[in-house]
């Protein structure tokens, strides 16, 4: 993604293709999130797109506490250096993960998704904006409308950061 991009996601792990091609959303979440990029005026050239753990846990499962342990100094290094103004991460893994820097508690990503969190991280303020996977949407296809609201949500904390998300 991009080096000085505004707007940073933040997903769980590669999955199959992720693995394959060495490229982040790739598969047919990949092609839902450029969708929903574009719904708000962006490309995937214009953010930064990362994982919680850099590579495919066998079988998919969920990443373990000691893959994340092993993991998250390379995704912090990233937040660092990338300097985004708003995070949105996408799923329970990378929201559990992030908010672990603030007092948030959840059991459910619906409990908190589309709910914007001030926070400073690493030094710099940055809005954080937890949502669902895409994925989420393409087994159960009532979760594009949700994704859609939080994205709307997402333009607009970029357009309130100094970015405007949409060229009109």
């Amino acid at each position: 993604g991009s080096l000085h991009a505004d707007l940073m996601f933040i997903g769980e792990a590669p999955g199959k293709q992720e693995d394959l091609t060495g490229r982040p959303f790739v598969g047919r979440a990949g092609k839902l999130l450029d969708s929903l990029l574009a719904g708000i005026g962006l490309s995937r050239d214009e953010v930064f797109i990362a994982n919680i753990v850099k590579h495919r846990p066998p079988g998919n499962r969920d990443p373990r506490d000691e893959e994340v342990r092993a993991c998250t100094p390379y995704l912090e290094e990233q937040i660092r250096l990338i300097g985004p103004k708003v995070i949105v991460m996408l799923g329970r893994h990378s929201s559990r993960y992030i908010l672990s820097f603030l007092p948030v508690e959840f059991d459910r990503i619906t409990e908190i998704r589309g709910t914007v969190y001030p926070a400073l991280l690493f030094g710099r303020p940055v809005r954080l904006i937890p949502t669902l996977h895409p994925a989420a949407a393409l087994y159960s296809p009532a979760y594009r409308a949700t994704l859609e609201e939080d994205f709307r949500v997402i333009e607009r904390e970029l357009a309130g950061a100094g970015k405007t998300a949409r060229e009109d």
